[in-house]
């Protein structure tokens, strides 16, 4: 299994969001946007709250709220 080091996690989660705000109109799944950022599901939802201090969907839910 493939260590991701700071950085590493620093570019995944800015591809994520990048992703999450070109699709945001859509119904997303964790499975897609960990797909999109070639991480497993377990490893990008941790690797998201530790930089973020929120789930992913919790942002999700808050950036469509904000749309709205």
């Amino acid at each position: 299994m493939k260590e991701y080091k700071h950085m590493e996690w620093v570019k995944i989660i800015g591809d994520a969001l990048e992703y999450i705000e070109k699709h945001i109109t859509e119904d997303l799944d964790i499975d897609d946007i960990a797909k999109a950022v070639n991480v497993s599901p377990f490893y990008f939802q941790k690797g998201f709250v530790m930089l973020c201090g929120f789930t992913v969907a919790e942002y999700v839910r808050n950036r469509k709220l904000a749309l709205a």
